[in-house]
């Protein structure tokens, strides 16, 4: 961050004036951006290698009932230390499709902000109507965020405006419940970013890229959503990752997952690498048709519990009735190919079939089509 304010010179910024009056800050932040808007920096319109920055000393910035509407490319809003709760912004906003910070520009950046929605009155609904603290435009696939707490206590009003589409790329953000494109796309780029329940695409799409995040229940594509996108040492609760009848599609490489996650009831048909579910993980009353390198299951995980296990399967564990065991439900078939793979009582197709090819696996009692079942395969 320090090198962001360094390479601004006096042409490129603006500071907020900033007094110990949060009501008067909060003023001084709209008139500092207004006159943004006025500004040619460096004598030129504002660009892309011509912006200009709307600078934030510590402080509280009460807004009232008005919000901050960034409506303008190419101006950017920047706390001045890393300390991103020193520079607070917070409203009491409860109007549809309104929010504390509103953004309809594409080309923007926000760094080091707490930005909140205090409002306490609103009839909390779950479309792109209701008030946030941050409410963005669909799809600005230009905007950066980094080091960004969005904040509201989740009855009233949103962290982050759901139902709508995120694209651009946020770095070490958190926000609430339902947040990050709750039931649509979060198709962008994110790093060390935190939600709440149903966040990174909970009832949608999550598919852009993500690194070192994490999410509540339902979140990345849970609840009957899909997770098609990269996900690399990220971490979500049950039924997350397309579960609770989903899809995980995706690239998935150290990712950890609750009870039912990665398409439990739909599908695990996506990349595995190194990852842990919980039970009925992994396609678990589904299908797992996907590729499992090094993956952890617990019980009636990897198309368990009368589900399929028709994909790749190599130095996986899973618990009692894994990989396609029957469990209570009937049916299960184990029709993939499995290498050191280790699984509980009644696993590889227990009381169901097991049809496919098996090289150096171990189950327990009743595995392998046992306990009534079928083992037609290659052991």
């Amino acid at each position: 961050m320090a090198d962001v304010l360094n390479k601004l010179n006096s042409a490129n910024y603006v500071t907020v004036k900033v007094t110990d009056n949060a009501i008067v800050n909060g003023n001084n932040l709209l008139a500092a951006y207004a006159l943004a808007k006025t500004r040619l920096p460096n004598g030129a319109a504002l660009s892309t290698s011509n912006r200009l920055a709307v600078i934030l000393p510590p402080a509280k910035y009460n807004l009232g009932t008005q919000s901050l509407i960034l409506d303008t490319q190419y101006i950017d809003i920047i706390g001045s230390t890393s300390d991103r709760s020193k520079h607070y912004i917070t409203s009491n906003v409860g109007e549809i499709s309104r929010g504390t910070v509103e953004q309809t520009a594409n080309n923007v950046k926000l760094y080091n902000l707490t930005i909140e929605n205090s409002n306490t009155s609103y009839s909390l609904q779950y479309d792109d109507f209701t008030p946030a603290a941050y409410f963005a435009d669909n799809n600005l696939n230009l905007t950066y965020v980094e080091n960004v707490l969005f904040t509201s206590n989740s009855t009233y009003v949103w962290s982050m405006r759901v139902a709508t589409q995120y694209s651009g790329t946020f770095k070490d953000c958190a926000a609430g419940n339902y947040s990050f494109g709750y039931d649509s796309l979060t198709s962008g780029t994110f790093i060390s970013c935190t939600g709440g329940a149903y966040s990174f695409g909970g009832t949608g799409y999550a598919n852009g890229t993500f690194r070192d995040c994490t999410g509540g229940v339902h979140s990345f594509g849970g609840d009957g959503g899909e997770a098609s996108g990269d996900f690399k040492d990220c971490t979500g609760g049950t039924y997350s990752f397309g579960g609770d009848g989903g899809t995980a599609n995706g690239t998935f490489i150290g990712c950890i997952g609750g009870i039912g996650s990665f398409g439990r009831g739909g599908t695990a048909s996506g990349d595995f690498i190194n990852c842990t579910g919980g039970d009925y993980s992994f396609g678990a009353e589904g299908t797992a048709s996907g590729t499992f390198t090094g993956c952890t299951g617990g019980i009636y995980s990897f198309g368990g519990h009368g589900g399929t296990a028709s994909g790749n399967f190599t130095g996986c564990t899973g618990g009692i009735y894994s990989f396609g065991g029957a469990g209570e439900n009937p049916g299960g078939n184990a029709g993939g190919i499995f290498k050191d793979c280790t699984g509980g009582n009644y696993s590889f197709g227990g009381g169901a079939t097991a049809d496919g090819n098996f090289t150096n696996c171990n189950g327990g009692t009743g595995s392998f089509g046992g306990s009534g079942g079928t083992a037609s395969g290659d052991f």
